[in-house]
C-alpha cells in the first residue's frame, strides 16, 4: 500500500463528515445483503451500527501511522474473535460491502484511483488481523508478548517482587497526579487503577508472571501529545520514586532503561502525529503553565 493511498482515503474520510452515518446505513445494509449471518457479529441498533462503523473508518483513516500501531490492530483481531465470532471470510464480505457503500455514496465521483485506495488499505488493515486471528487460541485471552529486547527478566528478584513494584508505582501515581504539567494527562483518571495496571504490566517485564491483558503503550497513548521533554519528566520522577522506596542507583537505572524501551513509540514530534481513536476525537495536549518549573 503506498502513502497516495493512504492519503487519498484519509482525504475521503475527511470529506464525509457528518455524513458518516449515512454512509453506515447503506454499508449494514450490503453487508446484510451479502451475509445475512454477520447480524450475530454486528448486532444492536443503528446508534450502536453507525459507533462501530466510525470506529472501523477511524482505523482507516489513521492508517498513515499503522506501522506504530499495529500490534493493537492486532489486538483488535483478537478481540473480534473471541468477543464477537468473527471469522477469516467475513474480511472478504465486509470488503465488498464498505466497496458498495462508497460506490453507492459517491456515485461517479467514486474513482478507480479511490477505489483502488480503498481495496489497498482494508487489505492491509484486514491482514494484519486476519494473522492475528490466525494464531490466537479461543480458550484464552492473548497476552502482551514480552520477549522484546530490552526487557530485565531478573529485575523483579532486585525490587522485592509484586509488592515492591506496586510501592513505587503509588509513589509515582501520587507525585505525578499532582504535577502542573504532565499531570494533566491525568484528569478524571483513576489513580488505583493505573497503579494495578502500571504494576501488571511492569511485573511481567521483569520477569514476573504476565497478568497483564490491556493495549500496548503505543496505542494507550496514541491519540496524547507527548513529547520527549515530557517523557524526562516523568523518568525523574520515577527515579525518584524508585529511590525514595529504597532501592538503589543500579536498580533505578535497570528499571528507566525498561521504561525507556517504550519512549519511541509514544514521543511524538508534533500533533498531527496523534492517531485518534473515533471520529471526532481531538488530540489530548497539555499545555505547559506559565513560569512553569518542573
Amino acid at each position: 500500500m503506498s502513502q497516495q493511498h493512504r492519503q487519498l482515503v484519509k482525504e475521503n474520510i475527511e470529506l464525509l463528515g457528518e455524513d458518516i452515518n449515512a454512509l453506515s446505513q447503506i454499508f449494514f445494509r450490503e453487508l446484510f445483503h451479502i451475509d445475512i449471518s454477520l447480524k450475530s457479529v454486528f448486532p444492536g441498533n443503528v446508534i450502536f451500527l453507525n459507533r462501530k462503523f466510525s470506529n472501523m473508518l477511524s482505523t482507516f483513516k489513521n492508517v498513515e501511522h499503522l506501522e506504530k500501531i499495529s500490534a493493537s490492530v492486532e489486538k483488535m483481531g483478537e478481540r473480534h474473535i473471541l468477543q464477537y465470532g468473527a471469522q477469516l471470510a467475513h474480511f472478504d464480505s465486509m470488503q465488498k460491502a464498505l466497496i458498495l457503500a462508497l460506490r453507492d455514496y459517491h456515485g461517479d465521483l467514486f474513482s478507480v484511483e479511490l477505489e483502488a485506495a480503498w481495496n489497498a488499505v482494508f487489505s492491509e488493515v484486514a491482514d494484519i488481523m486476519a494473522q492475528a486471528m490466525e494464531k490466537i487460541d479461543r480458550r484464552h485471552v492473548t497476552r502482551v508478548n514480552y520477549d522484546a529486547k530490552g526487557y530485565d527478566k531478573d529485575l523483579l528478584i532486585d525490587v522485592n517482587g509484586v509488592q515492591g513494584v506496586f510501592n513505587v508505582h503509588q509513589r509515582f501515581y501520587d507525585v505525578i497526579f499532582e504535577e502542573p504539567w504532565v499531570g494533566q494527562f491525568f484528569y478524571g483518571k483513576s489513580k488505583e487503577a493505573l497503579i494495578n495496571k502500571q504494576t501488571k504490566f511492569m511485573v511481567a517485564a521483569f520477569g514476573g508472571e504476565n497478568l497483564y491483558t490491556g493495549d500496548t503503550p503505543a496505542f494507550m497513548h496514541m491519540h496524547m501529545f507527548i513529547t520527549e521533554e515530557m517523557i524526562r519528566l516523568r523518568q525523574r520522577v520515577l527515579r525518584q520514586a524508585i529511590l525514595d522506596e529504597g532501592f538503589s542507583d543500579s536498580v533505578a537505572e535497570r528499571w528507566l532503561k525498561v521504561d525507556d524501551s517504550f519512549t519511541e513509540s509514544i514521543v511524538k514530534a508534533g500533533t498531527d502525529e496523534c492517531v485518534l481513536k473515533c471520529l471526532g476525537q481531538m488530540p489530548v495536549i497539555a499545555k505547559k503553565p506559565a513560569g512553569y518549573s518542573s
